[in-house]
């Protein structure tokens, strides 16, 4: 058992059964779903796709990420948005359902 202070976690994501919380040093499995986290952290988390959690205070911008291949075909208009966060350098996707959740935090 491994204590992981929330203010140390930078998103929660859930694969299959599992939810992995990442931390800028590591990732670590937690039994808890994403939606008790998400009740349980009054507001320190956003859920930005239905299997992914960040933390609110460490967005630090949206992009758009390159089409993929047949995207064009389906009528998607450039890529799928991301968010960026302090401390972790890969964009994490945003779901079309939660962009508009997404988007006004952003704007702050």
């Amino acid at each position: 058992v491994h204590l992981v202070p929330v203010e140390d976690v930078l998103f929660l994501k859930a694969e299959l059964k599992y939810v992995t919380v990442r931390t800028r040093e590591r990732e670590f499995l937690i039994e808890d779903s994403l939606n008790q986290v998400e009740q349980e952290s009054r507001g320190r988390f956003v859920r930005v796709h239905r299997n992914c959690l960040v933390a609110a205070s460490l967005i630090r911008g949206a992009e758009r990420l390159p089409a993929a291949a047949g995207d064009e075909e389906s009528g998607q208009e450039g890529g799928q948005w991301a968010v960026r966060l302090e401390g972790y350098p890969e964009p994490i996707p945003v779901s079309r359902r939660q962009w508009s959740v997404v988007k006004a935090m952003v704007k702050r």
